[in-house]
């Protein structure tokens, strides 16, 4: 029983052995193709992928500038907005700046 099998299983030994000495120089061709073809794209796009990524460094810098100010803007009115409360002491000691300064005596520059 088995040898009767033994003729036909080695005649698709024998297919598939042919079919992959035809096959495989044609796909090992076709791999080296897609390499070859996958770095001339990449040298033809390398350009615009080093522009894309200046860009996008340059304005992730420009970002976290504004952040920055955005943040120091933020600081600087939270801190005036402390100091709301004390504006009429301010004002009081500005108020009586004025006054003794404007009571003092008048300085005279003496000619050297």
């Amino acid at each position: 029983m088995l040898m009767a099998f033994l003729p036909a299983a080695l005649t698709f030994v024998a297919l598939v052995a042919l079919f992959v000495l035809i096959a495989g120089p044609i796909v090992l061709a076709l791999f080296i193709v897609g390499a070859v073809l996958r770095l001339v794209f990449f040298i033809l796009f390398l350009p615009f992928r080093l522009l894309a990524g200046l860009l996008g460094l340059g304005l992730g810098a420009a970002g976290l500038l504004i952040r920055g100010l955005l943040l120091f803007a933020g600081v600087a009115f939270l801190l005036v907005l402390g100091l709301v409360p004390l504006l009429p002491f301010i004002l009081i000691g500005a108020g009586l700046y004025l006054v003794f300064r404007g009571a003092r005596r008048p300085t005279t520059v003496s000619p050297s």
